[in-house]
């Protein structure tokens, strides 16, 4: 591993120019030492070494979506750098600015604009210096490269290394600081391969699992194998034979040897008594028990016109309920983490996506100020979401100070991965529709029932941590996010989502979380009202929409689709294979990037069996600064979507889980990715939005729709298992969800 300074000790070495993105610091113009720069300063995050490399410290964390690419493509834009003299070190707590967790797909929207101004900035502070070290006025000078130089006399030039130094600028970012006009950008807009994925391909690179420190022991923890469950008796005894520690502290249960598959034998061996856990419904209960359940409160996400007389005077009306089954993060490598506590000071190693938070909450369950724990962010199998991660860290946590000073490194089981992590919960979607004589939505109603929070990052399985944990009102997650129809042409539309106190699971963030679940839901329902109107569903779409950018992604993927405009289902077909097309939308929170997808899909009506063949998408995410960036994450969300539509749903029996290993939770194989097309459509003169999770809203309504328009059966309930196609099939799918 290389050794990695703290932000103190990088900043008095000289590591010269940084730059902050907009934090809580110190007043404008304050005088502070070298080692404590202002946060509203040109000192703060972003740094230029004696090598003349340039390096920007944030505590957004890549986990597969390419933000150290692009934020180091806006970096040496700004600065005139060469893109290849620009980097991202990993997040350490020590060193790099909190710009908060990493999540919803908001990097770019927020940390992008806070960077380029203060590279602008950055940029004209050299050349002032530079103009001054050479003798001439700021305005016969110019930044190529990585230095200022005299725009007459090229020759004449000084490097940003040799301006810097290790000096401060003492200079506040400047708001009206000049950024380049997007005709100038040579680096920005361009696709630009990730330095990241070569590593990644060839299974080198900083992981945590790979993580070794010297001295370290490895552990495993036992987790309760049912819901609620506490260890009654702990046989120590069982173990006997194997060299291997047993600690119990802060409410963890784990084993700890200086092999690592001694710990593993010892973890499997161990005899423990548990408690019979809490009662939760079964798979068939669970949606009508979410109904039941008690209501924190209710949010009315839109509330335009009168939906009961609407729906009472329309020429016809439609109901339908929708559900989305519980689901794991499917992280491919189980959660890991390293810890050691030496000199007062605790030390983990995570690829948590919130280093800043999971410190924070470390540090409060462990009774420890915020500076005496650091976290130091790795790569992790992607997850995006919070998935056992910091469950991981915390344990190892609490285990590294249990054998302290020596480091620790804590690895999960894969059954501990899909059985304790936590959960994307299930959700239901109640709807009702009106339309006009002539076919047009005359009424929307529906309700939701959603987690009123979702889990901190130290919400763990030990109920210990659970005690001391008191971080406040846990995030929403954005459950309640795009519940409400896109459509403004609907003149009566009530949608009210009722968050409930309690779920079976511990509830999480799962990618593009509230969204995949409520788009299905709002874009099928919208393909029924289309499909009792008569209309084709690109055309029933259009009808309704106004804003020209939402239109602009419909008409596009329609194009690129080669879409064949005509009402659904696709009528009188013969065989037992029928294909049919799909499409849905969605502006991504009702106030950011547009998405529409077309997916062609075939269904054998024999075995049940659905597969998507194609899938077309149109983005706006306004201004673009990877183009190929923006393609592979909308690639991913299909991919990670289609698994979640095809195969992916938690089972229990009880309170235990049971899919707990790769065979009964599968996830889709390279044989069923169906061929993407990705068009862009760019806003160079718009801000720039993210594009990690908004595709993915869209691909399981699309897919759904694109089965009702081959077979005429409507898949209500995800995932769209063989036996819920011949279900739909037989017309089973009519009838209400439990």
């Amino acid at each position: 591993m290389n050794a990695i300074l703290p932000r103190r000790s990088v900043l008095a070495a000289g590591a010269g120019l940084f730059v902050a993105l907009g934090l809580r610091g110190a007043p404008v113009g304050a005088q502070t030492n070298l080692a404590d720069p202002p946060a509203t300063d040109v000192d703060g995050v972003l740094a230029i070494g004696a090598d003349g490399r340039c390096a920007v410290l944030t505590s957004k964390t890549e986990f597969g979506q390419g933000i150290r690419t692009a934020l180091a493509q806006i970096a040496a834009e700004e600065l005139d750098l060469p893109f290849e003299a620009v980097h991202l070190p990993f997040p350490d707590t020590d060193r790099s600015a909190d710009h908060g967790l990493t999540g919803g797909s908001v990097t770019l929207q927020v940390v992008g604009p806070r960077l380029r101004r203060a590279a602008a900035t950055a940029r004209a502070a050299l050349a002032r210096m530079g103009a001054e070290r050479l003798g001439v006025a700021t305005g016969d000078v110019e930044t190529v490269d990585g230095a200022v130089r005299v725009a007459s006399d090229p020759g004449r030039r000084v490097s940003y290394a040799e301006l810097v130094g290790g000096r401060r600028f003492d200079v506040a970012i400047d708001p009206e600081a000049r950024v380049k006009d997007r005709a100038a950008w040579k680096v920005a807009g361009r696709s630009l391969p990730r330095p990241d994925l070569v590593d990644k391909l060839t299974a080198g690179g900083d992981y945590i699992h790979n993580v070794r420190l010297p001295g370290m022991l490895h552990a495993r923890v036992i987790h309760a194998p049912a819901l609620g469950a506490e260890p009654v008796a702990v046989d120590e005894a069982s173990i006997a034979g194997i060299p291997a520690r047993l600690v119990r502290q802060g409410g963890v249960l784990a084993v700890v040897a200086e092999r690592e598959w001694d710990a593993v034998r010892a973890a499997r061996d161990l005899a423990v008594t548990w408690s019979a856990g809490k009662a939760i419904p079964s798979m068939e209960e669970v949606y009508d028990v979410a109904r039941r359940t008690p209501a924190v409160r209710a949010d009315v996400t839109v509330n335009r016109g009168n939906p009961e007389s609407a729906l009472a005077e329309a020429a016809s009306t439609l109901e339908a309920s929708y559900a989305f089954a519980v689901q794991t993060h499917g992280t491919i490598g189980p959660s890991c983490a390293v810890a050691q506590l030496a000199d007062g000071r605790l030390t983990v190693h995570s690829g948590t996506q919130a280093p800043f938070d999971l410190r924070a909450q470390i540090a409060r369950a462990l009774g420890m100020p915020n500076e005496a724990v650091r976290v130091l962010y790795h790569h992790s199998s992607g997850c995006f979401g919070r998935n056992g991660l910091e469950d991981a860290a915390s344990e190892c946590a609490v285990i590294a100070t249990a054998v302290a000073p020596r480091p620790v490194r804590l690895q999960w089981m894969r059954h501990d991965e899909h059985g304790s992590e936590p959960k994307g919960p299930p959700t239901v979607m109640d709807l009702k529709g009106g339309l006009t004589a002539e076919g047009r939505m005359a009424a929307w109603d529906s309700q939701s029932w959603v987690p009123h929070s979702t889990v901190t990052l130290l919400r763990t399985t030990a109920s210990a941590l659970l005690d001391k944990e008191d971080g406040g009102a846990p995030g929403s997650g954005n459950w309640h996010a795009n519940s409400n129809p896109p459509y403004d042409g609907i003149p009566a539309a009530r949608t009210v989502v009722h968050r409930i106190a309690e779920t079976p699971f511990r509830p999480s963030w799962i990618r593009t979380p509230g969204r995949v679940q409520n788009c299905f839901a709002v874009e099928c329902f919208t393909d029924e009202l289309a499909a009792a109107a008569r209309k084709d569903p690109v055309r029933f779409r259009l009808d309704h929409l106004s804003d020209p950018r939402g239109r602009a992604v419909i008409e596009a993927a329609a194009r690129v689709s080669g879409w064949d405009g005509r009402p659904s289902p696709r009528g009188e077909a013969s065989g037992p294979i029928r294909r049919g097309r799909g499409i849905a939308y969605i502006r991504y929170d009702n106030t950011r990037t547009y998405v529409a997808c077309v997916i062609a899909a075939e269904v054998n009506l024999d075995d049940g069996t659905v597969r998507a063949t194609d899938a077309w998408l149109a983005q706006d995410c306004g201004q673009v600064i990877n183009p190929d960036g923006v393609r592979q994450q909308a690639e991913g969300c299909v991919v990670q979507t289609l698994s979640r539509c095809l195969r992916e749903e938690i089972a229990w029996e009880g309170n235990r889980i049971t899919t707990l290993d790769w065979e009964s939770y599968p996830l889709i194989t390279f044989p069923e990715v169906p061929r993407i097309t990705v068009e862009i459509l760019d806003r160079p003169d718009q801000p720039m939005w993210g594009a990690g999770e908004p595709a993915a809203a869209v691909i399981a309504p699309a897919f759904g729709n694109a089965i009702f328009d081959a077979t005429g059966a409507r898949l209500r309930r995800a995932p769209f298992t063989p036996e819920r196609v011949k279900a739909a099939l037989s017309g089973a799918a009519r009838m209400p969800l439990p």
